[in-house]
């Protein structure tokens, strides 16, 4: 798939080259490799899909947890 991003701001566009060398990559790769992970990431709406909100018990559950855990 080849694609075309059209008017990219020019600091985003500065920045991604910044990156990219500091990657020590070329802007394409560097995207390439950045689009490929953003992919295979769930996005939100596939997070929460099929999930049940949690119940008042789970919520106090993990909350007693952080509490131990921050307790000095």
């Amino acid at each position: 798939m080849d694609l075309n991003i059209k008017d990219l701001d020019d600091k985003v566009g500065r920045r991604l080259r910044e990156q990219a060398d500091a990657a020590g990559l070329s802007v394409q790769q560097f995207l390439r490799n950045e689009l490929t992970r953003i992919a295979a990431r769930l996005s939100p709406a596939e997070l929460i899909s099929g999930r049940r909100p949690m119940s008042r018990s789970e919520f106090e559950a993990i909350r007693e947890e952080l509490r131990k855990i921050d307790a000095p």
